[in-house]
């Protein structure tokens, strides 16, 4: 297993994304990505550590319910 392996990450066209679904008539420039960034890394704060709890939870509900049949 490679221990240095992303797992999820946030892309630009996602940023775009969430401008447009949300009519926020807002366009970004290259020089804004690192304010976006932070932003993002502020607001998640120590919430990565309760989504990759979820997704060990689930995972484990997921093996115990498929070792049921």
């Amino acid at each position: 297993m490679n221990n240095d392996q992303i797992i999820y990450s946030i892309s630009i066209e996602d940023i775009l994304t969430v401008i447009e679904d949300n009519n926020l008539k807002l366009e970004i420039k290259k020089e804004d990505i690192p304010f976006i960034e932070d932003k993002i890394g502020d607001f998640m704060g120590d919430k990565w550590c309760d989504a990759i709890e979820y997704a060990l939870l689930e995972l484990k509900q997921s093996r115990k319910n498929s070792n049921k049949k």
